[in-house]
C-alpha cells in the first residue's frame, strides 16, 4: 500500500511539474516590419557650449573616488 501511495505522490508531482513547464510556452506572432523611414536624417556631431560655470571642489574629489573606486 505504501508503495502505491508513494507511486501516486510521484505521479501527481510529474504532471504537476509538466504543466508548470507548458503553461510558459505561448506561440505569437512574429513583429511585423517596421515602416520604411521618410527621410534621412543628417549624421555628424553636434557642437555644445564649454561649461563656464566653476567647479566644486568637493563634487570633483567625489566624482575622483567614485570612479577610482568604480575599477573594483
Amino acid at each position: 500500500m505504501r508503495k502505491l501511495k508513494q507511486l501516486s505522490l510521484a505521479v501527481v508531482l510529474m504532471l504537476v511539474l509538466s504543466m508548470v513547464t507548458m503553461a510558459g510556452i505561448i506561440d505569437t506572432p512574429p513583429a511585423p516590419t517596421p515602416p520604411p523611414p521618410e527621410h534621412q536624417s543628417a549624421t555628424g556631431t553636434i557642437d555644445t557650449p564649454p561649461n563656464t560655470e566653476p567647479s566644486d571642489p568637493v563634487v570633483d574629489a567625489a566624482l575622483a573616488l567614485l570612479r577610482v573606486l568604480s575599477v573594483f
